[in-house]
């Protein structure tokens, strides 16, 4: 029956419409606005301009009622219509700009105000607008430079205080925000947001009783806010009162049971009491009334706790496809693509985890368990590593619920730990596996060996152990024995792509490239797609000097469409100067995978090879868009590759002003300074940006590096320290390290360092690079000089630098012929290098080449 009647009173009002004027169908859509029903606005307001089309009035207050509707596409077509038709009214672009806010279309809105303020410089609204703007982008310093402007403008301007305080409560500064709460409060003593933003911070630092006390106080200005009483019950379930939070539930249940708050308290109490039946039940009941991301992600929870995992993956792609960065839920998507066997599709999910956080233990602990499971156990150990230098806590802690803890810095108890967690669960691969990986740090091979060995059960994933025993026997420098060991690695799961590339390495490392290749074409005969067999194949054949040949598997690698691919090719044509060739290779790049910043930077940084300044700043713009930082910095690159050094400092100056607290702006200004080889003002720089900004270790690193080009190696190597300290992780740091001590001659302790930074990040090149050469040179094993020259060598072979090495390093191990290869593409693309040249000499003359030599001389 109450359908009809609001059904019957919609006709009536379109009835009697008919009869009336435009003016007053305009004054009766005003009037249901300011009544609160802008649905019943829309209908007259819609009327009126059927009426006259061209009437302005009732089309901008049409644009109001869907924005008060919440139908914000609607709102601005219609806000458009009337700046079409009435351009001088430019006040409708404020409204634009918050319907863009209010739709997380923040770009939208920023570029809408920019607009604005050109001729509105002190309209605080616009400056107000523009900062939460930033705010949504996440960009908060430029959030708070442009809300103190509006308050600046206008100091009554309430939401522009609270805007600041929620931002201050963000950034950490809980001193600024309670002041500007305060200053809120005292103002207007019933400012309900003020108190909820006062008791979330009182909430987040722990003072519990105390946000429970301003929830009460809300409901003292309205009665009525459910919402108080909901976030009340939040705190009891968050201090375990369970009972308290339940009771809150009923009351909300009973006295407003039209509304969700109380279905969703109720979900979440059974949730954390474990009846899930219940949990489910209420939290859909409470979604029926209400949409909230919440209540989705409970009752995703709550599903997944059934075993259901297929309707748990729906409750959390509703929340991802609203709000991409909500990293839990992507999180358990990971984890119930896994359990579901979609390892590729988990693999995709956990890595745009890591592309927001890259210190996220679990993230990188479930991308291990995802490797492993696809067969790729140098990657799986990787991002194993990686979690326990995280959090040394977790090792499967969450798909095998806890079953270790490593203690921090013990040794001891370290090792008791680890091998604890073998005995609990001695079939879990990824606890074995770690354990032998802890022993190898410790030098103490049998130990490594027998952790892995005692795991062998006659299954296929003995395959996987069977690569790791054939590792350390490989580092214990017994290549036979690892050789077998690899071989009963394919006999026991020949689908285990881990075992061929072992082998290739191996066997491009003793100079045997034929079986190198076969291993890579046993790869690809299973997998015809595999980016990494089919780029190591082309590296091979770019070693060996057959060109066509890596050509041809390069362009193989790029049809798979990786975003790795298309950089590798265009790096191959780079080196033999075919620019056109590379940027026809990078557009196509550009087109197939959108906001593909290093395609873009590439082709950029190839038109400023070539002074094409017009459109490489055309190129570094498009990246502005997509990653403003990065696209700064390429801009002002640009600036002092054309020698306007003013230019440049005036850019990096005014991005400073706009991050007075961050340290990059700062760490730019260094660089053009440096480049114009003045280093004490670059230094100056670099201090002025830690200074707000103490933290940032790329700004560490790049003080340690000036005051090694300064000569002022003890300062450099206590800032190396520091920036360790501070990010134990950091491998560049590490290196910097190295690399001071082996320009000091001090080879021995840099190799330590360069070794270090390895086991940070295994594929650090520049350590690879430099840790070859000193072993070539005689500070360890030239075998494996070759290995790690390599290993580099297929990470960059686009490098002339990588280049040198391996052929200085081949030319070490008397494999002259290999060597002068590589030397000759080297010193074409290095000509001025001298070390270089020097490197091709010796080359000339292993190879007993006496007329080349002789004119190699006479260029020296």
């Amino acid at each position: 029956m109450y359908k009809v009647i609001i059904i019957a009173i919609v006709l009536f009002n379109i009835a009697g419409c008919s009869g009336k004027t435009k003016e007053e169908l305009y004054a009766k859509g005003v009037k249901q606005i300011n009544d609160g029903n802008p649905n019943g606005a829309i209908v007259f307001l819609k009327n009126a301009l059927e009426k006259d089309q061209n009437y302005l009035d009732a089309r901008y207050q049409l644009a109001k009622a869907y924005v008060a509707a919440v139908k914000y596409e609607q709102a601005e077509k219609e806000f458009q219509k009337v700046l079409r038709q009435n351009p001088s009214r430019v006040e409708i672009m404020l409204d634009l700009a918050r319907i863009y806010n209010s739709s997380k279309k923040p770009d939208l809105a920023i570029d809408a105000m920019g607009k604005y303020l050109k001729s509105h410089q002190q309209s605080s609204e616009a400056l107000e607008i523009m900062g939460i703007g930033y705010a949504l982008k996440n960009r908060l310093d430029e959030a708070e430079n442009y809300l103190l402007q509006a308050l600046k403008a206008d100091p009554r301007r309430s939401g522009a205080k609270l805007d600041l305080a929620g931002i201050y409560i963000a950034c950490g500064r809980e001193k600024d925000a309670r002041q500007r709460l305060d200053e809120i409060i005292k103002v207007d003593p019933k400012s309900s947001r003020a108190y909820y933003m006062l008791a979330g911070l009182e909430n987040s630092v722990g003072n519990k009783d105390r946000a429970l006390e301003i929830y009460q106080t809300i409901l003292k200005i309205n009665k009525f806010d459910t919402s108080a009483i909901y976030k009340s019950g939040l705190i009891y379930i968050d201090k375990g009162e369970l009972d308290k939070a339940e009771k809150l539930a009923a009351h909300l249940l009973q006295n407003y049971p039209n509304r969700a708050d109380g279905n969703r308290l109720k979900g979440l109490v059974c949730y954390y009491k474990k009846n899930y039946t219940e949990a489910i039940a209420a939290l859909q009941n409470s979604l029926r009334t209400q949409p909230n991301m919440e209540a989705y992600y409970f009752l995703g929870l709550s599903l997944y706790n059934r075993g259901e995992f297929e309707n748990a993956l729906s409750q959390f792609r509703i929340i991802l496809d609203y709000n991409p960065s909500f990293i839990q839920a992507r999180l358990l998507t990971g984890v119930i693509l896994l359990k579901q066997g979609r390892i590729d599709d988990s693999i995709s999910e956990i890595g745009k985890i890591l592309q927001l956080d890259d210190r996220h233990a679990l993230a990188h602990n479930i991308l291990g368990s995802a490797y492993m499971a696809k067969g790729m156990s140098e990657e799986g150990m990787k991002e194993f590593s990686r979690t326990t230098e995280l959090d040394p806590k977790i090792i499967d802690a969450h798909l095998k619920k806890g079953i270790f803890h490593l203690s921090k810095g013990r040794t001891k108890e370290a090792e008791t730990d680890l091998r604890t967690a073998v005995q609990v669960a001695p079939e879990i691969l990824n606890t074995r596996l770690i354990l032998s990986s802890y022993y190898l740090r410790q030098n103490d091979f049998t130990k490594a060996l027998s952790a892995i060995s005692e795991g062998l059960g006659g299954t296929k994933s003995d395959a996987v152990l069977y690569n790791t025993m054939a590792s350390i026997k490989f580092t214990e420098r017994k290549p036979d024995d690892g050789l077998k060991l690899l071989q009963k690695a394919k006999q026991t799961d020949p689908n285990l792509y881990a075992t061929y590339f072992n082998l290739a390495t191996y066997f491009a490392a003793v100079g045997e490239y034929e079986k190198a290749l076969n291993e890579y074409r046993t790869v690809l005969q299973h997998d015809p797609a595999n980016v990494k067999a089919l780029m190591c194949t082309a590296a091979l054949f770019d070693m060996k000097g057959r060109e066509n040949e890596s050509l041809a598997f390069y362009k193989k690698a790029k049809e798979t469409k990786a975003p790795v691919a298309f950089l590798a090719l265009a790096n191959f044509h780079l080196k033999k100067n075919e620019n056109g060739n590379a940027l026809t290779v990078l557009n196509e790049a550009i087109k197939t995978i959108p906001r593909n910043t290093a395609a873009l930077e590439l082709k950029g940084r190839i038109y400023l090879q070539e002074k094409k300044y017009k459109d490489a700043i055309k190129v570094f713009d498009d990246i502005e868009a997509i990653s403003p930082d990065l696209g700064f910095r390429l801009k002002i690159d640009t600036c002092v590759v054309m020698k306007d050094f003013s230019k440049a400092v005036a850019q990096a100056r005014r991005f400073i002003t706009i991050k007075p607290n961050s340290a990059y702006g700062y760490m730019v200004l260094a660089s053009v300074y440096e480049r114009q080889n003045n280093v004490d003002h670059a230094l100056d720089e670099v201090k002025n940006g830690l200074r707000g900004d103490g933290k940032n270790v790329q700004a560490i690193l790049m003080l340690g590096n000036l005051y090694a080009k300064k000569g002022d190696n003890n300062s450099a190597m206590k800032a190396f320290e520091e920036a360790v300290s501070k990010k134990p992780d950091f491998a560049p740091a590490y290196f910097a390290q190295g690399a001071l001590l082996d320009a000091a001659g001090n080879k021995r302790e840099a190799i330590k360092k360069y070794r270090e930074a390895l086991e940070k990040s295994e594929d650090f090149v520049p350590a690879l690079n430099n840790l070859a050469y000193l072993y070539a040179d005689g500070y360890g094993s030239k075998q494996d000089a070759v290995r790690l020259a390599v290993t580099a060598f297929k990470l960059d072979s686009g490098n002339p630098a990588i280049m040198d090495t391996l052929g200085y390093v081949l030319l070490k191990n008397g494999r002259n012929a290999e060597a002068l290869k590589l030397l000759e593409r080297a010193a074409r693309l290095l000509p001025a290098d001298a070390n270089v040249r020097n490197h091709l000499l010796a080359a000339f003359k292993a190879n007993g080449d006496q007329s080349k030599t002789k004119q190699q001389q006479t260029l020296h």
